[in-house]
């Protein structure tokens, strides 16, 4: 009798980063030191470029609301939507709801959350989609800098790419 091992190895998991502000620098540094690939849409040339995000594999610069149709979201995708505004990020998770994305995050408040929640539920998405979403992004750790939010991020991302490995490291 053989025995087989098998292991589930995901390629280059890729993080989609939907704003180019402060908090998405620190994210997209955090996130390509420990593996991911990452991509930057934000729809201000002087904020989306490679002198702000050295280390992104690639940058798009277009409007939130037709970037999707340019991007390839797969399973092995995370989108974090870090925007600059209610508007931008309820179009961001709009669009993000279509995708079949392991991880969406949106960063902001609970009450900026149902505020968009409650809109989106109007316009005929479903509680249960809703709740696939991350938000407030980030694992709780009392952060408040731009810097300390991206090390909560991107744990939250860590967490999220491997599952099986906090499972097994269980002591019983």
């Amino acid at each position: 009798k053989d025995d087989l091992f098998v292991e589930k190895i995901m390629l280059n998991p890729q993080v989609f980063l939907f704003g180019a502000g402060h908090v998405s620098m620190f994210v997209a540094q955090l996130a390509k030191t420990v593996g991911f690939s990452i991509t930057v849409i934000d729809d201000r040339p002087e904020f989306a470029n490679k002198k702000k995000f050295p280390q992104a594999d690639e940058i798009l610069v277009a409007d939130f609301d037709q970037a999707f149709e340019k991007l390839n979201i797969s399973q092995n995708s995370y989108i974090l939507i870090i925007t600059r505004g209610h508007l931008h990020d309820k179009t961001v998770l709009k669009k993000a709801l279509g995708t079949n994305a392991n991880y969406i995050g949106m960063i902001g408040s609970i009450k900026k959350r149902n505020i968009i929640y409650k809109d989106l539920l109007k316009q005929g998405i479903s509680k249960q989609t809703l709740e696939k979403v991350y938000s407030p992004i980030g694992i709780d750790i009392n952060a408040e800098t731009p810097e300390e939010i991206a090390v909560s991020i991107v744990g939250e991302l860590i967490k999220k790419r491997a599952p099986e490995k906090q499972k097994k490291n269980l002591i019983l």
